[in-house]
């Protein structure tokens, strides 16, 4: 049999199923896609994602070269300057498209503006940095949404949300290190880190201070000692005096004391070395086991 020409496939790194969906719907709803002039278009300044990689920017450009952009992006009019419009779905592609030389670029248009979409396509296509995800968690809390919310709205559990939302806290050494790309997204273990960094700043300067990827080795090894240490501290306070267990009918919480400020302690892990604690106005902080003082016993209605 004689083999057939090779297919190109090239093309399928512009493909996004998400965008697919949501476009499509738009299409059935107005019609075919039309033609907007790049020059016409601005980025959305509250677009969650605030960092993109050049890499992948070129890549696509060049894609886009061959075969044109695939999938129309999404638009909405700028309703402060006529005859402009801001992108609610597809910046790398319209970023792309300028870079390849393009004039237009199909678009589909779309009043509707949910910021937790933008973050969940972004997310979910691992396109969103995890500090970016950080100061997005910090905004919908500063509007009053709540953190079972925001996971529910990102398709993502509560405990990655807090994990996410750490990373306000981070260190600026640790900020540049995720920035630059030497340590992974492991949401786990960058939250780990946070929490080592406030009880030993030293030892976590000491090893993003290196240049190049980070070790795993290294990391292990420092969250394991982190670890032994709170373990070693936890074993003393249950030596000592215990905390006063208060009698209720409801579950019954451990209450602690950080810089003056009592809240209940929620454990992540059996084996964590921080914990989160909600504090009375409402906040939640992941803390260091070592920084907490055992207060009492309570019962959580």
């Amino acid at each position: 049999m004689t083999p057939g020409p090779e297919l190109d496939l090239s093309a399928l790194s512009q493909f996004r199923a998400a965008d697919l969906l949501a476009e499509g719907a738009s299409a059935a709803n107005g019609g075919s896609p039309m033609q907007v002039a790049l020059h016409r278009i601005d980025f959305d300044p509250l677009q969650p994602r605030r960092r993109l990689r050049g890499r992948s920017i070129e890549e696509l450009a060049e894609s886009i070269r061959q075969h044109g952009v695939l999938e129309p992006v999404s638009l909405r009019l700028d309703t402060k300057r006529e005859g402009r419009f801001i992108v609610n779905r597809g910046e790398r592609r319209v970023r792309a498209a300028r870079l390849a030389g393009l004039g237009a670029i199909p678009a589909f248009l779309d009043e509707r503006l949910d910021p937790f979409a933008q973050a969940a396509e972004n997310l979910h296509r691992e396109d969103m940095s995890p500090l970016d995800l950080a100061a997005f968690i910090a905004e919908r809390e500063a509007e009053g949404h709540a953190r079972a919310e925001i996971a529910r709205r990102l398709g993502k559990s509560r405990s990655f949300v807090t994990e996410a939302a750490s990373l306000v806290e981070a260190p600026a050494s640790l900020r540049r290190a995720i920035e630059e790309g030497r340590i992974g997204g492991d949401m786990r273990v960058l939250y780990r880190l946070v929490a080592v960094a406030r009880s030993r700043p030293d030892d976590v300067e000491a090893l993003l201070s290196g240049g190049g990827a980070l070790r795993r080795a290294a990391l292990d090894e420092l969250l394991g000692r982190s670890a032994a240490s709170a373990r070693a501290g936890e074993a003393r306070m249950q030596r000592g005096s215990g905390p006063a267990r208060v009698s209720s009918g409801g579950r019954t919480v451990l209450i602690v004391e950080h810089a003056g400020r009592r809240g209940s302690l929620r454990l992540k892990a059996r084996d964590s070395d921080v914990g989160e604690v909600r504090f009375g106005d409402g906040t939640c902080r992941l803390l260091p086991l070592m920084e907490l003082r055992p207060v009492c016993w309570a019962s959580e209605d």
